[in-house]
């Protein structure tokens, strides 16, 4: 079906890609003000990890511009899909935002293939159902993220698409003036987005060190999540590794077994239904010497060689109860990775620059269905 626009004296669509953020809000206030009669709406992708604020930001947003907000979501956070696709996600492994929001939405406005959660607000503004026909897509992307236009434009044909923070000079803030709307709280604690409730598997050093600061329990409580993903993803590589001798391979009923066993212990946990995963010993914990060894992963990077460096099983603890010790007696220098605990109890040089974050709505092409 081709999208291109329409003659110019048709009532025209456009569909603003409302993150949470500010700069989305400045765009929706820019396409409403300059296009008040055509058919205008608000798109959010909803990780289902965002903080209770996020939601009151954009309801409110819509509320004030009286404009219709469509709500689409797969149905997954992002440590449920770590579960389910076996992987630690991080700097170099951004598939949160691949599947939860970019692969959702292409399907929607590409192949109107409808999420498992669809929800409205306003809906009585939409001023036709036919919204996707020949629409013009809108970005918050401003000056700073210019490097990432040519990517979005390119990743989103037949659609045309328009970001107004480039093309214009707005100021996100008087915008926010212009309606009486507090700003996302998370810009109060000097985060750089409105996402995932600061969350963000994709930031760096700077930003947990804010999150430590401004929000510890939540610091706290993704400290813990991140250590049990990567025990769960090292005790599924461990039981289905195939790169061993043939006779150290782990026959094939008995890693049926032993998967079934630790998708019991740790399926309850990441979907928000226990407290602490259930007790499961890996593997590797009674192991011959030469295989006594756990894969570590971690959200956060210490380079981009994408080498995971395994740790001697005799230099990490961990504690059953769900409390999380790492590999002390391992120096930093050495390990190609950083987790959240030995960010907090190693203190490494911290780069304060080191934000990181997702680029969401750009990578399409390279992302793997789940």
């Amino acid at each position: 079906m081709t999208r291109l626009n329409k003659g110019n004296n048709a009532c025209k669509n456009h569909i603003i890609f409302f993150s949470g953020g500010k700069s989305s809000f400045a765009v929706a206030d820019y396409v409403k003000t300059n296009f008040p009669n055509d058919n205008i709406v608000l798109y959010f992708t909803d990780t289902m990890w965002e903080s209770d604020d996020l939601y009151r930001f954009i309801y409110q947003a819509a509320d004030r511009l009286e404009l219709p907000l469509l709500t689409h979501s797969k149905g997954l956070n992002p440590l449920e899909l770590m579960f389910e696709r076996k992987l630690v996600f991080n700097n170099m492994i951004g598939d949160c935002s691949k599947i939860l929001k970019i692969e959702v939405a292409s399907n929607y406005l590409k192949k109107g293939i409808v999420p498992p959660i669809e929800k409205w607000r306003n809906k009585q503004f939409l001023k036709n159902e036919q919204f996707i026909e020949y629409a013009t897509l809108y970005f918050g992307i401003g000056f700073e993220e210019f490097h990432r236009a040519d990517s979005i434009i390119k990743n989103w044909k037949p659609f045309t698409v328009a970001m107004p923070l480039i093309d214009h000079i707005i100021d996100n803030d008087e915008v926010l003036k212009k309606y009486n709307l507090r700003q996302p709280i998370l810009y109060d604690y000097g985060f750089s987005h409105n996402n995932c409730n600061a969350r963000c598997v994709k930031a760096g050093h700077g930003h947990y060190k804010n999150l430590l600061k401004t929000m510890p329990d939540v610091f706290y409580e993704i400290m813990r999540q991140e250590h049990h993903i990567k025990m769960y993803v090292s005790a599924y590589r461990y039981i289905t590794n195939t790169d061993l001798p043939e006779e150290d391979i782990i026959p094939e009923d008995v890693q049926e077994i032993m998967l079934r066993e630790l998708d019991e212990a740790y399926r309850d946990y990441f979907y928000g239904k226990a407290e602490k995963p259930k007790l499961f010993i890996h593997p590797a914990v009674t192991a011959a010497p030469k295989y006594a060894e756990i894969t570590q992963y971690s959200f956060m990077k210490k380079s981009k060689s994408g080498v995971v460096k395994p740790y001697p099983i005799r230099e990490l603890m961990f504690d059953v109860v769900g409390k999380p010790f790492d590999s002390y007696g391992v120096k930093l220098g050495e390990a190609q990775q950083l987790t959240i605990f030995q960010f907090l109890e190693n203190k490494p040089k911290i780069d304060d620059f080191d934000i990181g974050g997702c680029g969401c709505f750009v990578d399409y092409d390279n992302a793997c269905p789940l």
